[in-house]
């Protein structure tokens, strides 16, 4: 299988991020932190410093003795990196961890990596604070596909626009593989919508059964997976709980968990709206995203999700080159008035997005809530190759291939 060069390696795995910090690489699961931690290794000649906590071996090693990997790190070997994946399905990982840090931290850079309770620890008390750095591997983006593109270092919103890059057909290709199936890598590379399919299925069908029974105390387990299939319809609409309640037969509360599930297994994303000094502007409801936006049924529906996952790649990789906090969030306003995305840096709009799968003609909405929000530059997004006109000052009609063309 084709492998993809993943960009947050770069700056998860650099010495000059982490000074002294631990890396805790996170992300859906089957999204290439494995391979991608594995063949850094092997780069640095310390392949056999890969421990898999899934794997008998490794559990047999670690019941003999705690800190078994010291065996394996050849005395004249300065500080080198030792990978343990998975290990927060051991009880008691963060514990364990924090001691491997406090006593080897000197002699050993470690990565962790793993999905779903990487970022669920952080929302509670957190006995490894300032001893590690989170980054989050997440579906491909167009830079991870055709690594070679111009500007390689991606532009992020505090700066203008100088030039908007030449997309050629081989960006529009991917863009439409892209779009057509999946940002995981192995459906990815495969290329086929009927191995896509099928591998979807597979894999909603392990998230579903391994790890929400492993990782929460739901016992509605088919109620959820009922919910799950009844979002695909909801993407790009603030998602009413009241709208729920019915077909689950279930309470707001119940809902809500269901949906803080499947957030915390990557099945889902939310974006919430923007509020401050938006007057009549929404204030609760969210807007929920897959990141397999394969899942969204109509194609303007798919187009959305697609752009959404893009925009929260970018977001991340901005906080975690220290350029943020950036967020992300919609906007829209109780007359009516709605943009898809607004990606903010603490109280201010720097970017707002409007998707628009074929539509050319500048949304009314964009242009006056960019005069509203004052924000810093405006893009309508539309899946046309090419395409770049600029309606007024920072007011764009934009190709999706030309502006993920800018994107890091």
């Amino acid at each position: 299988m084709r492998y993809f060069s993943r960009q947050v390696i770069h700056t998860a795995l650099s010495e000059a991020a982490l000074q002294g910090r631990m890396s805790f690489i996170s992300g859906p699961r089957q999204i290439g932190k494995t391979t991608a931690v594995q063949r850094f290794l092997s780069e640095q000649g310390q392949r056999h410093l890969y421990y898999n906590w899934d794997t008998p071996t490794v559990k047999r090693r670690f019941a003999a003795k705690p800190d078994f990997f010291i065996e394996d790190i050849p005395p004249e070997l300065p500080r080198p990196w030792v990978a343990l994946d998975e290990i927060h399905k051991y009880p008691e990982w963060k514990n364990l961890i924090k001691g491997y840090y406090d006593e080897w931290r000197e002699k050993i850079r470690f990565i962790v990596t793993g999905s779903a309770r990487l970022d669920l620890f952080r929302k509670s008390g957190d006995s490894l604070v300032g001893r590690y750095f989170l980054f989050k591997m997440l579906p491909l983006g167009i830079r991870e596909v055709l690594p070679n593109i111009p500007k390689s270092d991606g532009w992020n919103p505090e700066e203008k626009i100088k030039s908007v890059p030449t997309a050629g057909s081989q960006v529009h290709e991917v863009l439409k593989s892209l779009l057509n199936l999946t940002g995981y890598p192995e459906p990815f590379a495969v290329g086929t919508q009927v191995f896509c399919n099928r591998w979807r299925d597979n894999y909603i069908s392990l998230i579903l059964q391994e790890d929400l029974r492993d990782l929460t105390k739901i016992v509605h387990v088919r109620k959820l997976e009922t919910l799950l299939y009844l979002l695909p319809e909801r993407v790009g609409s603030p998602l009413s709980l009241n709208a729920l309640r019915q077909p689950l037969e279930s309470a707001h509360g119940s809902i809500r968990s269901w949906l803080e599930a499947l957030k915390m297994v990557y099945l889902i994303f939310s974006v919430s709206p923007w509020t401050s000094r938006l007057s009549r502007s929404v204030l609760k409801e969210e807007k929920v995203y897959f990141w397999d936006w394969g899942m969204a049924t109509s194609r303007g529906a798919r187009f959305e999700n697609f752009v959404a996952v893009q925009l929260q790649r970018a977001v991340a990789h901005w906080n975690e080159t220290g350029k943020g906090p950036f967020k992300l969030h919609y906007l829209r306003t109780k007359d009516g008035q709605e943009v898809d995305f607004a990606v903010t840096n603490r109280n201010k709009v720097l970017l707002l997005v409007e998707t628009k799968e074929a539509e050319t003609s500048l949304s009314k909405s964009l242009s006056f809530l960019q005069e509203k929000t004052q924000a810093d530059l405006a893009l309508q997004i539309v899946n046309q190759k090419g395409l770049c006109v600029q309606k007024a000052k920072d007011l764009y009609v934009m190709g999706a291939d030309r502006f993920f063309s800018l994107l890091p």
